[in-house]
């Protein structure tokens, strides 16, 4: 063994914690602030920027809670929902079949509605 053993970084975390630092570079936060936040250490919070620390799910939470953001963009990169999308999104998918087409339709109906009252149509 080395003198000093190198840990090699997850990729999974290293990405997770790249998302982290742009989300809370973005919105002009500090490490002091979201750490506060978050109700964690400002050491913790850069060991998981630098994909250097893992997190319980309750720190992970607190995580999202304090930078705003979903879970999802964290851990996958997915594109961010703000709450009436993602509340539409739920309820669409309570819905059965037969509800979400008469949805598409009225929806359809009403698109073509706007569209033919538009002041350049006339």
């Amino acid at each position: 063994m080395s003198k000093k053993e190198i840990k090699e970084r997850d990729p999974k975390l290293v990405a997770v914690g790249q998302r982290i630092r742009a989300v809370r570079k973005s919105k002009g936060l500090t490490m002091e602030q979201v750490a506060e936040a978050a109700e964690t250490s400002i050491q913790f919070l850069s060991q998981v920027e630098k994909g250097e620390q893992s997190m319980t799910m309750k720190k992970f939470a607190s995580l999202t809670l304090a930078l705003g953001v979903s879970s999802d963009y964290l851990l996958f990169g997915r594109p961010p929902y703000n709450e009436t999308v993602a509340l539409t999104a739920e309820l669409l998918s309570q819905m059965r079949p037969a509800e979400r087409d008469f949805l598409a339709s009225m929806a359809g109906s009403l698109w073509r509605l706007l569209d033919e009252s538009r002041p350049d149509k006339q």
